[in-house]
């Protein structure tokens, strides 16, 4: 297989991976099933005693295996004794993995206990991110693969000449019996590219590589096919 071939088929075929891993990972991201909720720890935190009011201010953290934004949590208080002062759901918000809530509870409370947790909505925020992040990478593999559609080269036989003509994003030569006659390196150009030169027999050869890599030579002149 000619080297500029396998070259342009290379180009090809890594981008068109890139673009599949591209568009396979989000959505595995996307569609991947929930991870089940759990409480890791929980924290209390006795803020104040209003000894007037009988009345205490605390503060329940509590800390599960993923990351969460917000939810009901049922709380139990008990007094030194270990008697019931009061059961209070809530609703706990939070960042990241904890989520938290403060309370006030008629009686001095002594301990507490996390009886129940539910409609805990997991956050989505790295998930949302990193498909964001695929999605920009998307266009910029996407154009690039596009431009390696654009790639080309050409083979011609004259007499006893091998002639190659490539065209690629940055690379365009010309080239007679496996030798570089000329070459012209540019990642824009804003008009055709010539290239040419004069064989040993004093053939004169003209290839023109349009804006869009479409190649065609001339022979003395003549357009050769």
């Amino acid at each position: 297989m000619l080297y500029e071939k396998k070259r342009i088929i290379t180009h090809r075929s890594i981008w068109l991976i890139l673009l599949l891993l591209g568009i396979i990972i989000p959505t595995i991201i996307a569609y991947a099933p929930p991870k089940d909720v759990e409480i890791i720890d929980d924290n209390g935190y006795i803020i104040n005693y209003y000894e007037s009011l009988n009345e205490t201010n605390c503060e329940i953290e509590v800390i599960f295996n993923t990351n969460v934004d917000s939810g009901y949590i049922t709380v139990a208080f008990y007094d030194d004794n270990d008697k019931l002062l009061s059961k209070e759901e809530k609703h706990f918000y939070g960042y990241g993995n904890t989520l938290s809530s403060t309370f006030f509870i008629d009686g001095k409370v002594d301990s507490y206990e996390i009886l129940d947790y539910n409609n805990i909505s997991v956050s989505n925020d790295a998930e949302f991110i990193a498909i964001q992040l695929f999605i920009y990478a998307d266009i910029f593999i996407f154009s690039f693969f596009i431009a390696s559609l654009l790639l080309s080269y050409k083979t011609y036989k004259y007499n006893d000449f091998d002639i190659i003509i490539y065209a690629g994003w940055y690379h365009h030569y010309l080239k007679v019996n496996g030798t570089k006659m000329d070459e012209h390196n540019t990642l824009i150009s804003f008009t055709a590219i010539p290239l040419s030169c004069t064989l040993d027999d004093g053939t004169e050869l003209n290839a023109t590589i349009t804006k869009s890599n479409r190649i065609s030579l001339k022979i003395n002149n003549q357009l050769y096919t």
